[in-house]
């Protein structure tokens, strides 16, 4: 039965190259993906599932992780969430992937962005590897899976989400509305451009910080007998900030994988900034860094050992006063997470990407912020992310981003091994 659904993939593999070129050609950038979310709907009520549409959820904004974004979604933008009944025999199963790209000029000004098309065995396109191709994969896995197995012996959610701008829209709204599954795979082309050899199964935590001085107007402008100048304390911090990350990535180092022995905690110091101009005291002066980290470390764990170290270099050397600093949390935020590399689910996963591409060597990625960390730890999921081959270029690079045609066809038939032999290996 299995080979008779891949076969069938492959007599219809212009089928599904030609649905993901017309998805990628639908606009989709910028909260803009109601479009795009049409063809979505209709395959999956077509496949007999019950289909919920929804924006960002407000019970999301009381989630660690919830990250606010200075950007506004079109009035009609939306998730879109399938649910279908199994026989209950084997566990859960939940795949999502996100429907919305980069602006339409993150790579660069083209005449039109939506330009979908083949070229030396890539699909090229605004979304092709963020994150239609995913999105595109599951639709047609399902629907080839469908063809020969319309019922399955377990519950599947299926999500096309809302997912740029740290998920907190989307993937996060939907965990806090209750969907998740007792495993789950997000579908995302890898770009480390690792391909199918890159199983992510670590998500690293992310916080950004935003520190801000205070300084005191002189009796004169430039008066420092009677003033204090935010701009030079701002100096003092940032020197600080310097060595604790120094401190802190000699003392936190992975122990497993492929990166064992690099540093799993790195802050890095993004902009610094004061409000005066040449030759004044500056009363206020701001630095916005951002932190990686990884277990056993949280977010608010790193957010007070940022505190006590800067009020203790402080106190110790006298040439900042730390009642003058706050800090508070920037705008992104993330929990590390991860599944065991040796989980069954994960060897299942890789088995089955095996006996697809021949692939056997396989590279558990680290990810900072990857939206697996959501079903980990907000719908108590087993979740692992695959993906094909893809490259997304620099910002305002000019080229476009592309994914393997090959790894896209494969993609489909991953997915649908997993789901197959999940009825057997779950049960």
């Amino acid at each position: 039965m299995l080979q008779k659904i891949l076969n069938n993939i492959d007599e219809h593999r212009d089928e599904a190259i030609d649905g993901l070129l017309e998805l990628i050609r639908t606009e989709s950038s910028d909260g803009k993906a109601t479009k795009a979310q049409e063809p979505v709907i209709r395959t999956l009520q077509e496949l007999g599932f019950t289909v919920d549409c929804f924006r960002q959820e407000k019970a999301a904004e009381e989630l660690p992780d919830f990250s606010p974004y200075d950007f506004t979604y079109d009035e009609g933008a939306y998730n879109v969430v399938g649910t279908r009944k199994g026989t209950g025999a084997a566990p859960s199963m939940m795949l999502f992937a996100h429907i919305d790209t980069e602006a339409e000029d993150y790579f660069g000004t083209f005449d039109d962005p939506y330009t979908a098309y083949i070229r030396d065995g890539k699909i090229f396109g605004l979304g092709s590897a963020d994150d239609k191709g995913g999105v595109a994969m599951m639709l047609y896995a399902l629907r080839y899976l469908q063809k020969y197995v319309p019922e399955l012996p377990y519950d599947l959610t299926v999500m096309s989400i809302m997912g740029k701008h740290g998920g907190g829209f989307g993937t996060l709204s939907a965990l806090s509305k209750g969907y998740t599954g007792a495993h789950s795979i997000y579908l995302h082309p890898a770009e480390t451009g690792h391909g199918f050899a890159e199983i992510k199964n670590i998500s690293l935590g992310i916080i950004d910080l935003d520190i801000s001085v205070r300084g005191e107007p002189g009796t004169l402008h430039d008066d420092l007998a009677t003033g204090v100048n935010a701009a030079a304390e701002l100096g003092y911090i940032a020197g600080y900030l310097e060595d604790y990350n120094r401190m802190m990535r000699d003392a936190n180092r992975f122990d497993f994988g492929s990166f064992e022995g690099q540093p799993s905690f790195v802050l890095n110091i993004g902009t610094l900034k004061a409000d005066g101009g040449y030759g004044g005291i500056n009363t206020q002066a701001h630095l916005s860094a951002r932190c990686r980290f990884y277990l056993p470390l949280t977010i608010d764990s790193v957010i007070d050992g940022v505190t006590a170290y800067l009020k203790k270099r402080c106190e110790e050397e006298g040439k900042v006063r730390f009642e003058n600093i706050r800090i508070e949390k920037g705008p992104f935020r993330a929990t590390p997470a991860f599944v065991p590399n040796d989980s069954p689910f994960v060897k299942l996963i890789e088995q089955n990407i095996t006996e697809v591409t021949g692939i056997s060597e396989f590279i558990h990625q680290y990810h900072g912020g990857s939206d697996i960390r959501f079903p980990i730890v907000y719908g108590n999921s087993s979740c692992v992310g695959i993906g094909p081959s893809c490259t997304l270029p620099a910002k305002g690079s000019g080229e476009r981003e592309w994914m393997s045609v090959e790894d896209y066809i494969n993609g489909i038939k991953i997915l649908v091994r997993i789901l197959y032999e999940y009825q057997n290996w779950a049960g």
